[in-house]
C-alpha cells in the first residue's frame, strides 16, 4: 500500500483530533456530575433525548443544527464545538512537531487532559482527581521509558506540592491583610487542584519544563487577572479611586527603588557598582502602582480559575525547552 499524501495524514489526526474533542467534552462534564463516561451514550442535556450519529459529528453537526437540539430546539453551548476545534488543532500542531511517535502519542494524552480540565474548571471552578491522578501515573510511566527521567518527574511533582502549599498559605495571609474582613471565611487563594495540574505538568515533561509551564501561567494569570479586576472595580463605580491610589503607588514605589538605587551606588562605589535609578524606579512604579489599584480592588475582587493560565502554560512548556535553549544561547 502507497504511503499517504502528507495532507491526508493532516486530515486524518485533525478528524481523530475532534473526535477526541468531543469525548473529552463528555468526559469534563460527566466527571462534574459524578457520571459514567461510556453509559448512557450522549442526550440533550434539556430534553434528555438521545443524539444521533449525524447530529453527534464533531464541529460539523453544531453548524448543520445551528446551535439548537433538533428535537427541543434548546440551545447548544459554545463549548462543545470549540473543544473539538482545540483538540483537532492541537492534535495536528503536536503532529507536525513530533511526528508520528510515542512524543505524539503522550503530548496528545497530555494535552487532552489540559483540555478536559480548563473545561472543569472554567465551568465549576474545580479540577477533578478523576482525571488528575491517572494522567499522573501515565505520566510517570512515559517519563520513565521514553523520556527516560523518571527521577525528575517526580522530584518535579514534589516541588509542585511545596510550591503551590506556600502560595495558598501565604497567599491567604496576604489577602486577609489587605481584606480583614475576610478573616473567618472559607477561602481558596490557590486551590489543590491547582497544585495536583501542576504535578501532572511535571509527571510528564520533568521539573525543568515545569519552571517554565509556572512562570508562562503566572504571567498569563496575572494578566487575565488585572483584567477581571478592572472590569469589577468598574463595575463597582471605584475606578476614580483605584487610579487615585494607583498614581500615588506609583509615585511613592517610584520614589522608593530610585533613592535606593542611589544608596546601592554609593555604597559600592569602590566595587564600581552602578545600578541604574531609572529602571528601578520604573519598575518600582509599575509595582506600586498595581499595589494601589489592588487594594482598592481587594474590595470587590472575586477569585478566578488558574488552571486555564497553568495549563496554557504548560502548552507552551511542551514545545519549548528551557534547558536547551539556555545552552544553545537562546538559539
Amino acid at each position: 500500500m502507497p504511503p499517504l499524501p502528507d495532507l491526508t495524514i493532516y486530515v486524518l489526526v485533525f478528524v481523530v483530533g475532534a473526535v477526541v474533542g468531543s469525548f473529552l467534552n463528555v468526559l469534563a462534564l460527566r466527571t462534574l456530575e459524578g457520571r459514567s463516561v461510556i453509559w448512557p451514550p450522549s442526550s440533550c442535556p434539556a430534553c434528555g433525548k438521545r443524539i444521533a450519529f449525524q447530529d453527534n459529528i464533531p464541529i460539523l453537526s453544531f453548524f448543520l443544527l445551528r446551535g439548537k437540539c433538533r428535537a427541543c430546539q434548546a440551545v447548544i453551548s459554545w463549548q462543545y464545538p470549540l473543544v473539538e476545534l482545540v483538540t483537532a488543532i492541537l492534535a495536528v500542531v503536536l503532529f507536525f512537531r513530533f511526528g508520528l511517535s510515542w512524543e505524539f502519542a503522550g503530548m496528545c494524552i497530555l494535552g487532552s487532559c489540559l483540555i478536559a480540565v480548563t473545561v472543569t474548571d472554567l465551568r465549576e471552578k474545580l479540577i477533578p482527581h478523576d482525571i488528575t491522578y491517572p494522567t499522573i501515573v501515565l505520566g510517570l510511566i512515559y517519563s520513565a521509558f521514553v523520556r527516560n527521567d523518571l527521577m525528575g518527574a517526580l522530584a518535579g511533582i514534589g516541588a509542585s506540592y511545596l510550591i503551590f502549599d506556600f502560595l495558598a498559605h501565604y497567599g491567604l495571609v496576604i489577602y486577609q491583610k489587605l481584606k480583614p474582613e475576610s478573616v473567618g471565611e472559607d477561602i481558596d487563594v490557590m486551590g489543590g487542584g491547582d497544585a495536583v495540574l501542576s504535578a501532572v505538568i511535571a509527571a510528564w515533561l520533568g521539573w525543568q519544563r515545569l519552571v517554565l509551564a509556572l512562570a508562562v501561567g503566572f504571567l498569563i494569570g496575572t494578566i487575565i487577572g488585572m483584567i477581571l479586576l478592572v472590569r469589577e472595580v468598574m463595575q463597582a463605580g471605584l475606578l476614580a479611586d483605584a487610579l487615585k491610589k494607583a498614581v500615588i503607588g506609583a509615585a511613592g514605589g517610584a520614589v522608593l527603588m530610585a533613592v535606593t538605587a542611589l544608596v546601592i551606588n554609593l555604597a559600592t562605589g569602590p566595587l564600581n557598582v552602578n545600578i541604574s535609578w531609572l529602571v528601578f524606579s520604573g519598575l518600582g512604579a509599575v509595582c506600586g502602582g498595581l499595589l494601589g489599584f489592588v487594594l482598592v480592588g481587594t474590595q470587590v475582587s472575586k477569585p478566578f480559575p488558574f488552571g486555564p493560565a497553568l495549563a496554557l502554560g504548560a502548552l507552551v512548556a511542551i514545545f519549548i525547552d528551557p534547558v536547551a535553549t539556555f545552552l544553545s544561547g537562546g538559539a
